[in-house]
C-alpha cells in the first residue's frame, strides 16, 4: 500500500531536485504526468494509451537527472523516491496492455 502523505513528500523532493538540475519548465512537465498517473490510478477507466508516455516521461527525467548528478547524489535521489518508483511499478502492472 501507498502512503499518500510519504508520496507527496517524496514528489516534492523529486521536483526540487528536478528544478534544480533541470529547470522549471520539466519541473512542470513532471508534475503533469505524475498528476495524470495519480489519477490513473486512483480511476482505473482513465487508463489510456498515453499512461505509459507518462510513467516514460518520468522516468526521462530520472535519466537526465542522473546525467547531471554525482553516482552517490543519483543513489540518495532513488532512496528518496522509493514510494514513487513503487508506484510507477504499480500503474505498469495495472495498466491495459495496449
Amino acid at each position: 500500500m501507498i502512503n499518500l502523505e510519504i508520496l507527496r513528500i517524496e514528489l516534492n523532493y523529486l521536483k526540487q531536485v528536478v528544478e534544480k538540475e533541470l529547470g522549471n519548465k520539466d519541473v512542470r512537465k513532471l508534475s503533469e504526468a505524475i498528476a495524470t498517473l495519480v489519477t490513473c490510478f486512483l480511476y482505473p477507466n482513465t487508463y489510456d494509451s498515453l499512461s505509459l508516455s507518462y510513467i516514460q516521461i518520468v522516468e526521462q527525467y530520472l535519466c537526465q537527472v542522473q546525467q547531471k548528478i554525482e553516482l552517490h547524489e543519483y543513489k540518495l535521489l532513488l532512496n528518496n523516491i522509493s514510494t514513487i518508483i513503487t508506484f510507477m511499478e504499480k500503474v505498469k502492472f495495472e495498466m491495459p496492455k495496449y
